[in-house]
């Protein structure tokens, strides 16, 4: 992957297992890219239009995931230069270090759930899930609310459900964050903001930046693993184990979501099938 701003320390690109997490998570969604590729020359599940739609669409998860993981690498690095309490003790050097922690920490969270809610995005689609009905603008939390009142792929949507309470303290907190960097302020979070803050006149100190760090990593984590998650089941779903295009995704009718498309093609006409 591209890794470029491990230049900014004079370093080089970042090894292939240096991150497993990571690197699980671009094995799987590159076994699905091969999948869709193995798709275009066989009998398609998805019209071409919808398989070129997921082509590109997945492609765009490994720079979403590169970009990510350079984030939060960037924030950490500079985090290390930082080590005074107030900002009123720090040196030029030192301060502009901490503002830009600060800017790459800032632009991971930000990155973590538009990561998240591109795959909600995608996971919608393929699956036909039609979640704005429900809501114009969802997030992949409301996608996996989603799958689990419509009862879609419940092995893959447990998995993911688990997974999420598993970072439920992090997200929320990182959440928040990013809420307070992009979105609004609301009482709640206007009071929390406050608290951490000094009052005018008061000497600044600096918000603790390796309890920050582990919080976003434990989402990267998350993320990476959901990731992983993810592409690996759909990628079980639409080709056998040696190789051989299996859209049926181990099932006599074929996996839900290519029962979909093939219904919404013929008109309806498989709209009763079971599911998966």
């Amino acid at each position: 992957m591209k890794a470029m701003l491990r230049t900014i320390f004079n370093e080089t690109k970042r090894s292939e297992r240096s991150d497993e997490r990571l690197e699980q998570a671009f094995t799987s969604i590159k076994r699905y890219l091969n999948v869709l590729q193995l798709s275009r020359h066989s009998s398609p599940s998805y019209s071409p239009k919808k398989l070129h739609r997921l082509y590109v669409w997945t492609q765009g998860f490994l720079d979403a995931l590169d970009e990510l993981e350079e984030s939060k690498y960037c924030a950490g690095r500079f985090a290390e230069r930082v080590k005074k309490s107030y900002l009123d003790e720090m040196r030029p050097e030192e301060l502009d270090d901490y503002r830009r922690y600060v800017y790459f920490y800032k632009n991971a969270l930000i990155r973590l759930f538009s990561v998240l809610d591109k795959l909600g995005y995608f996971l919608n689609d393929l699956f036909d899930l039609k979640t704005e009905t429900l809501k114009t603008h969802f997030s992949f939390f409301t996608v996996l609310r989603k799958m689990r009142e419509s009862g879609v792929h419940p092995a893959l949507q447990q998995k993911l459900y688990e997974l999420k309470i598993e970072a439920k303290q992090p997200l929320q907190v990182l959440r928040n964050q990013r809420n307070m960097e992009i979105h609004y302020v609301n009482v709640e979070m206007l009071d929390d903001l406050m608290q951490s803050h000094s009052y005018l006149g008061d000497r600044i100190q600096v918000e603790d930046i390796a309890d920050n760090l582990a919080q976003l990593n434990r989402g990267y984590e998350m993320v990476c693993m959901t990731m992983d998650l993810v592409f690996q089941y759909i990628s079980r779903g639409s080709i056998g184990e040696n190789g051989e295009e299996n859209h049926g995704g181990g099932t006599q009718n074929g996996s839900y979501h290519g029962q979909r498309e093939r219904a919404r093609q013929n008109g309806g006409a498989d709209a009763g099938q079971s599911r998966v």
